[in-house]
């Protein structure tokens, strides 16, 4: 049973409120890479590397906090995670 993800954090303004699925749910101190959620060759996955490059952040982020939350106009239970992002020197 797949889990459905959605993420926040300090670094990065996510602009989607769609639900991500994860086969697991991440842990706190857990590390994802969300680039492998856009397909490939999109203008989103193009725009999410560009805003990383310009933002200075590596592509890995860290689950610092998770929260299961329910969506009430989608009818949807989710777990919303936040990421903290590490700085590339």
């Amino acid at each position: 049973m797949s889990v459905k993800v959605r993420f926040y954090s300090y670094d990065v303004e996510f602009e989607f409120e769609n639900s991500v699925e994860f086969p697991v749910a991440p842990q706190v101190g857990d590390e994802v890479n969300l680039i492998s959620f856009f397909k490939y060759q999109t203008s989103e996955r193009h725009e999410y590397y560009e805003n990383m490059e310009d933002l200075n952040l590596y592509d890995n982020a860290l689950v610092t906090e998770r929260t299961w939350c329910r969506d009430t106009q989608k009818d949807e239970v989710y777990m919303l995670i936040q990421l903290k992002y590490k700085r590339r020197k």
